[in-house]
């Protein structure tokens, strides 16, 4: 258990290192800031330009727009067809177990009209955020989570279905990092979805 802890410790400490490397002026304040935030405050904040990247970088999707704001994350989103899609989704449980699914569930308004692509790509961008070993910090593409439908104002949506999650647990024992380092709750502020992470004890 010790040796899985020491090899967490080091990359959560070295995602840090490479974002306050790479920041130069008032940037280096921020990524110091949020780099301390993560490790002590075991808290993460995907801004809205995250989350809008994402978006709009999802299968089928020629342009969109996503904001948080009153509880809710708002999205706006032309699809290659010529379809015009506007849904909202507020998050409603995160449910994560030892070795076996790492969910999490939304309210959609208005029922049943969603895009399943950028629901999936938002959920790629929330997993990246909960484990960010899981790929190089200049590798963008993440692919797509799967998205279940509950019913028609609540999907499913099982994190550890992210192609780059896969790709990452199948690399032997680094699959047990998935269930050491836990996403607890997801909240959603004005202009960001707040990520609070379980972490194990990182002091040495």
């Amino acid at each position: 258990m010790s040796d899985r802890f020491d090899i967490l410790r080091s990359w959560i400490r070295t995602a840090a290192d490479r974002a306050i490397d790479r920041a130069t002026g008032t940037r280096l304040a921020t990524a110091t800031r949020r780099a301390l935030e993560r490790l002590t405050q075991q808290l993460w904040r995907l801004s809205d330009d995250a989350l809008t990247t994402a978006a709009a970088h999802a299968e089928g999707v020629d342009s969109a727009m996503v904001a948080c704001r009153r509880g809710r994350i708002f999205v706006d989103a032309s699809l290659t067809s010529g379809q015009e899609v506007q849904f909202s989704l507020a998050p409603l449980s995160v449910r994560f177990a030892p070795r076996g699914a790492k969910e999490i569930s939304f309210d959609v308004e208005p029922p049943g009209a969603f895009d399943h692509s950028i629901v999936g790509a938002i959920a790629a961008c929330i997993a990246r955020a909960t484990w960010p070993m899981i790929l190089p910090p200049d590798i963008r593409e993440m692919g797509s989570a799967i998205v279940e439908r509950e019913s028609a104002g609540r999907v499913r949506v099982d994190l550890r279905t992210v192609p780059a999650v896969r790709r990452f647990a199948s690399r032997g024992t680094a699959a047990m990092i998935l269930d050491v380092l836990e996403l607890e709750s997801i909240r959603v502020e004005r202009g960001a979805l707040a990520l609070k992470l379980k972490l194990p004890q990182l002091a040495p």
